[in-house]
């Protein structure tokens, strides 16, 4: 058994938190707090001593213009910055230190902004980053305010600092007057001017340096990360829109195309039933009646092949001895070479190809080959539809293929270019896997390859909706992680393969690939990062607006899921399960196309995952439940 690579699970969370990381760290960076003038201890001077505080800075206009008066006065003095300015202009908190002066810290994002210790080592972190330091200067102690804020006459300002003849003087350094402050204070005879504390600032730790890189690019960085989340959900909403109309669109016109159409004579050719096997013993024997039922008016054999079973499906299905059934037993070779034995064996030149795990109605054999009445028609698809749909889980994979795959099945055969028959439930013309040298075991998922291969060769393939079939499907959320992992997969690797078909003026490449490469790889990649931008609306930003238009694309979506199980003559019931599918589900879906993308880029080559059976397809709904509108 196959295990999940974890490096790929890593790799995602990884991805997920340092994206929600770099924008949150950019909007706390960016949100300005109400400034909270800082009491701290008094600092005890002599009398006639000044020690001037300048804060709010470094700004790179007003900094420059305030350490040239200060030069011109042959003062040094206290900056008390704050982090993400440090972070916004290093340079000019470089020239601070370079000239002599001191750094303290006022905060992370203002002035007095201490209360949480979580600023303050971003604070910290800012210093190391840009200055390699680390300062046990932290708020300022109590101060004589200048009145920089309230008052402009230099001469009242100049008072109001030496109203006491002592201690640190309070000057603000974001575009008052602090600096023409400094420099009359310096004419004032009889004062001297020091530094609010003579211990040096010391060299910052590797970890802060770390930090402080951290926080530094998350701050630059953040907004251009936001502009990419806005521009990945604009193209998410417009690729959904296009999905949505192109469902309501092209998949009614296709239905009601088939409606009005005079129907041909019936068509019934031999057919040949081929089911590969590898360990469905709980399954063959149903499998195998359910085909032997059909009402099909012509010859139909049954050839299972057992691909190496270990638990007895070959004896299984032999035991039944019905009329026209063949059993091929042979080493586990995998599925793609079971299929090709299979037709190999076949009498018939149309063959039904069916999974082991699949249940048929009575008519489905009939109503699959009927399509083949057109001689370029080389593939048709069926209808697959999950059997055991009992539980949230089962429900929401019925709504996922009703409302998913067979809807896009309809799409695509109205631009007739369907990239998949199914392993459920497909039928080839001899002739055409003659053409494209059988079932390729070159990807993880034959199916689509096949079908490409057919596609690109110049043949049709189509879609017949009454040909119904009952698959059962995965009942563990680690069973489905790993089929549609495989699925994922396996597709990538047929839509690599067959990238040719993008420079052909076939179907498959004016439509087909470019339909996977939106729907399929594109959207579920981007429409992520809508989710994490209403949760960083929501919960960092205060930005509710996102959570509204998600729900209103989940009221789109829900619509179109309903209209999907009328167009497939299904109960609407299901569709209360549809909002928390988009949830839960789909999150599950996202990571699978996901880290089934980061195993293609990392090279790993994936096996076959096998699924575990419960035979539970007899709880299928059946035959007849189920009216094509």
């Amino acid at each position: 058994m196959t295990r999940t690579p974890r490096l790929h699970w890593i790799s995602i969370l990884l991805g997920l938190l340092v994206l929600m990381s770099v924008v949150s760290l950019h909007a706390y960076a960016a949100v300005k707090p109400e400034a909270v003038p800082h009491e701290g201890e008094r600092n005890e001077l002599p009398a006639g001593t000044l020690a001037l505080a300048f804060h709010g800075g470094p700004d790179p206009k007003w900094t420059p213009r305030t350490l040239d008066r200060l030069r011109d006065a042959g003062i040094r003095a206290t900056f008390y910055v704050t982090g993400a300015q440090v972070t916004r202009h290093p340079d000019v908190a470089r020239r601070v230190v370079a000239e002599g002066h001191r750094i303290g810290l006022d905060g992370f994002r203002t002035e007095g902004d201490l209360g949480d210790p979580l600023n303050l080592a971003l604070a910290q972190a800012a210093l190391a980053d840009a200055l390699g330091v680390h300062t046990s200067l932290v708020g300022a102690p109590e101060e004589v305010d200048s009145g920089d804020r309230e008052h402009q006459d230099i001469g009242t300002l100049v008072r109001m600092s030496l109203q006491e003849g002592k201690g640190v003087v309070r000057l603000h350094d974001d575009g008052s007057i602090g600096g023409d402050i400094a420099r009359e204070l310096a004419k004032q005879p009889g004062y001297r001017f020091v530094l609010v504390s003579d211990a040096p600032s010391v060299e910052a730790s590797g970890s802060e340096r770390f930090t402080g890189a951290v926080t530094a690019w998350s701050q630059r960085n953040g907004g251009v990360v936001l502009v990419l989340f806005g521009t990945a959900i604009g193209i998410a909403a417009l690729l959904g829109l296009l999905r949505t109309l192109m469902q309501l669109g092209l998949a009614h016109t296709d239905r009601r195309l088939r409606r009005e159409q005079e129907p041909p004579p019936w068509f019934a050719p031999p057919v040949s039933v081929i089911v590969p096997a590898y360990n469905e013993a709980l399954n063959i024997a149903a499998t195998v009646r359910s085909i032997a039922a059909n009402n099909h008016l012509a010859d139909v054999e049954v050839i299972v092949v057992d691909d190496g079973s270990s638990d007895g499906t070959g004896d299984l299905a032999e035991e039944l001895d019905l009329p026209g059934l063949t059993v091929i037993r042979q080493a586990n070779q995998g599925k793609p070479a079971a299929l090709n034995a299979g037709v190999r064996a076949a009498r018939h030149d149309v063959l039904v190809l069916v999974d082991g795990d699949t249940i048929f109605e009575p008519e489905t054999v009939g109503q699959l080959v009927q399509p083949f009445a057109d001689e370029e028609v080389a593939a048709v698809s069926g209808n697959a539809k999950v059997g055991n749909r009992q539980g949230i889980l089962g429900r929401w994979q019925h709504l996922e293929y009703c409302a998913g795959s067979n809807l896009d099945r309809q799409i695509l055969h109205a631009l007739r270019c369907i990239p998949t028959v199914p392993g459920a439930v497909g039928a080839f013309r001899r002739a055409a896997l003659t053409d494209v040298g059988g079932v390729s075991e070159d990807t993880l998922a034959e199916d689509t390859d096949l079908t490409m291969a057919v596609t690109r060769a110049g043949w049709r393939v189509a879609y017949r909706p009454e040909a119904r079939a009952w698959t059962e499907a995965p009942v563990t959320v680690r069973g489905l992680f790993r089929q549609r992992y495989r699925w994922s997969y396996g597709t990538f690797q047929a839509m690599w393969k067959h990238r040719g078909a993008l420079v052909e003026k076939g179907p498959m490449g004016r439509f087909g690939l470019l339909y996977l490469l939106a729907f399929h790889l594109l959207l579920p990649l981007l429409a992520p990062v809508m989710d994490l931008l209403v949760l960083y609306g929501f919960l960092v930003a205060d930005a509710p607006l996102g959570l509204v238009v998600w729900t209103v694309f989940l009221l789109i979506q829900t619509a179109s899921a309903g209209y999907a199980l009328r167009l497939d003559g299904e109960s609407l019931k299901p569709l209360w399960a549809y909002p928390l599918q988009q949830v839960v589900y789909r999150q599950l879906m996202y990571v699978v196309v996901i880290q089934s993308l980061i195993t293609a880029l990392h090279g790993t080559q994936l096996r076959w995952m096998s699924v575990q059976r419960t035979g539970k397809l007899a709880d299928a709904p059946g035959p007849g439940t189920v009216a094509v509108p």
